[in-house]
């Protein structure tokens, strides 16, 4: 039995995200939706960061439908990184990780996507595309670890890591979105992990943050002075 660390090649993840968006974004037009771009607002961008706040908490109901323990289950914010993520702070079966992983993607992504179509609400399609892509990297995780047959899933602390922990030899299974970073012996003490906040948000998060928020309320701010 190895511990497998992997870190996520953010640059291609990156490339991938751009290729899904434009595809989704084509599929859309195909189907015969028509983009209105004159209505996007502030508005639609503070949403969108609350959107990817739900994808989070998703994927967390979805480690805890999985098996997982609800008090191991930690969120974090690393703007500076373009990511929100989440945390499952033990090992958890391999069913756990492959629910979590599809359960944003499935609930505010494809369903929400189809049920901004038949409504025609641009607002809903633009964030469930907005989601989709966001979910590129939790496709990704959910093919490659699909194909395993029996492994463990780990967080570590870092918010581009994952460990997988497996009797077979994961370092034939490659991938461009994801480095090989460490292989050693499983040993169960390094999944002990420190005392760590709740809700991790990094200090340049939270200047973005405020910033984001002040332009949201600038044309109300305006209103009265």
């Amino acid at each position: 039995m190895k511990s497998y660390v992997y870190k996520f090649n953010l640059m291609a993840a990156n490339v991938f995200s751009l290729i899904i968006l434009v595809f989704m974004i084509f599929i859309t037009i195909i189907l015969g939706f028509e983009f209105d771009y004159n209505e996007l607002s502030i508005v639609f961008y503070v949403l969108m960061i609350f959107y990817f706040i739900l994808h989070e908490i998703l994927h967390g109901l979805g480690y805890i439908v999985g098996g997982a323990n609800p008090k191991n289950i930690y969120y974090g914010i690393a703007l500076e990184k373009g990511i929100f993520y989440t945390l499952a702070r033990q090992e958890v079966k391999k069913s756990a990780i492959l629910i979590s992983l599809q359960m944003p993607f499935t609930i505010i992504g494809l369903i929400t996507y189809i049920l901004g179509m038949i409504i025609n609400n641009q607002l809903l399609v633009l964030l469930s595309i907005a989601n989709i892509v966001g979910a590129s990297m939790d496709l990704v995780m959910f093919f490659y670890i699909a194909r395993i047959k029996n492994v463990r899933y780990s967080e570590t602390d870092a918010n581009d890591e994952f460990v997988l922990i497996s009797k077979e030899d994961l370092t034939k299974r490659k991938s461009i979105f994801l480095t090989l970073k460490e292989v050693k012996p499983y040993n169960k003490k390094d999944f002990e992990f420190k005392k760590i906040k709740r809700i991790i948000i990094s200090k340049i998060s939270w200047i973005l943050i405020i910033v984001l928020l002040l332009i949201s309320l600038l044309p109300f701010i305006l209103m009265f002075i």
